[in-house]
């Protein structure tokens, strides 16, 4: 069974690559040979295992998914620390929604304005860099040889990608909805108002389960 899911970004966000820009950029954003950000697969599932974890501690949560079992986490996620885990969800990258046709008017410019398009263009229509420093406690002083550069994806943007569930359970179901209404932060400094969003889960038919199940949260409370 394939889900899709939308993830809109709502403010600056930083997803964080493992990769530095050479020495300009001190902690650089993900993207593709193209210039367009993308979320890696992995991310996202470790967005949705940590969103689960939270919710499966809430009490009563568990029985309101017929769920008992104590190693559910491993089973729908993977056990990270074993090669032979088989998830039973699996995920994979979000990237710019419609991005074939972008990527389709990005190979005509290219071709057509050699000198002046290039993925630096893509790359910069997307991000902006950000510099901070660190400041002594004591002094109040920037800190020396503080100053860093980070890439930061800007304002309003929509990915979306699939998730393929190996077995149609209703429960898996109801917690991928669930999942989707309780996420709402994602990337680096989110205690700084960067990285809020809004994600949503539809299923095959292109249903909204996310909004299916805020619309029957709302009349219940």
């Amino acid at each position: 069974m394939k889900y899709q899911i939308k993830l809109t970004t709502l403010s600056d966000t930083i997803i964080g690559s493992a990769e530095a820009y050479g020495p300009i950029i001190d902690n650089d954003i993900v993207f593709d040979e193209n210039g367009f950000p993308f979320i890696p697969a992995k991310r996202i599932k470790g967005l949705f295992r940590n969103a689960a974890e939270d919710l499966f501690k809430i009490e009563g949560f568990k029985e309101l998914l017929s769920i008992d079992d104590s190693n559910i986490i491993n089973k729908l996620f993977g056990d990270g620390g074993k090669t032979d885990s088989f998830p039973s969800i699996i995920f994979d990258n979000l990237y710019v929604c419609e991005v074939e046709k972008l990527f389709e008017w990005g190979e005509y410019l290219k071709e057509t304005y050699p000198d002046f398009f290039n993925y630096h263009n893509v790359l910069d229509y997307f991000t902006f860099l950000r510099r901070q420093t660190a400041i002594e406690s004591t002094t109040k002083i920037t800190k020396e040889h503080s100053l860093r550069t980070i890439r930061v994806l800007t304002g309003k943007n929509e990915f979306s990608g699939y998730i393929t569930v190996n077995n149609r359970d209703e429960n898996v179901e109801k917690l991928l909805s669930f999942i989707s209404l309780y996420l709402d932060r994602m990337g680096s400094k989110r205690n700084r108002g960067f990285g809020k969003i809004a994600v949503e889960i539809l299923d095959e038919k292109e249903k909204s389960l996310t909004n299916e199940l805020r619309e029957k949260l709302e009349k219940e409370l």
